[in-house]
């Protein structure tokens, strides 16, 4: 069975051999047994050659459904059924499933009560950091930047509610260092800011939520997900505190972070 699983939210794929094999070796450690959102990865030599990424495809959602049209590619994800289907050209490159994949994920995490977010998770004295922020702000910088600290990833993580709180997870959809660890319970939000010098501020609770909701992938664009997606930054914004941290290309910004959090 070819189930990718993060933290129990599990994908079975279904696909030709040659698309699903090289998928199956960049996500050994994700690799489960058991079954769970229905991914159908399906040829079709009916479809025109691709004439761009799938990437440029952006979710349309029509009563809850995700729909991602582009010339080569046509995918329907219906996250309430468990269920999602790709129809893709051939030619299709491997970035153009992942994509596809990853855009199930984050509608099958939300189901469950979980997040997919845009940002580089750092793990430090034993609980995780996220820094985040649009293209651009500095995420995967902040990352190799951190010498010496477990990066859960430079790009897109699982934030999911546990009994002890709230905790990140590992993805495969970017970059890792430390495969050795996976998870930690996150402890601060910092909304990356590059600058001439290291410095935490405040930020309002409203414009945390703001810029939250814009680095919650797939989801900020289904109007009636919208209402949940609010709520649910809210209740983490109620236990775990924003701040925006300006930093400069140097890793001495954990200097600023360990004096203000310990």
């Amino acid at each position: 069975m070819n189930t990718l699983d993060i933290g129990g939210i599990a994908l079975t794929l279904q696909g030709p051999e040659h698309w699903l094999a090289p998928l199956n070796t960049a996500w050994a450690e994700w690799q489960s047994s058991i079954a769970g959102v229905q991914v159908q990865l399906l040829p079709d030599e009916t479809l025109p050659t691709p004439t761009c990424a799938y990437f440029e495809a952006r979710p349309r959602f029509v009563a809850g459904v995700c729909n991602l049209e582009v010339p080569g590619f046509v995918g329907r994800i219906d996250a309430e059924a468990g269920t999602a289907t790709l129809r893709a050209h051939p030619t299709a490159a491997g970035a153009d499933l992942v994509y596809f994949i990853r855009t199930a994920f984050a509608l099958a995490a939300f189901e469950q009560g979980a997040l997919l977010v845009h940002g580089a998770g750092i793990v430090h004295h034993e609980v995780a950091f996220i820094l985040y922020g649009l293209s651009g702000s500095g995420k995967s910088t902040a990352a190799a930047l951190s010498t010496g600290k477990p990066v859960l990833n430079d790009d897109l993580l699982l934030v999911r509610p546990t009994a002890r709180g709230w905790e990140v997870l590992a993805t495969p959809f970017g970059r890792r260092r430390v495969r050795e660890v996976t998870a930690a319970p996150l402890r601060a939000l910092l909304r990356l800011v590059q600058a001439p010098n290291d410095a935490l501020a405040t930020i309002s609770s409203a414009q945390a939520l703001a810029e939250l909701v814009a680095n919650s992938p797939v989801i900020n664009a289904d109007i009636d997900r919208a209402a949940q997606l609010f709520e649910r930054w809210q209740g983490i914004l109620e236990k775990i505190p924003a701040y925006r941290l300006h930093f400069r290309k140097a890793n001495t910004f954990w200097e600023v972070i360990d004096a203000h959090f310990g």
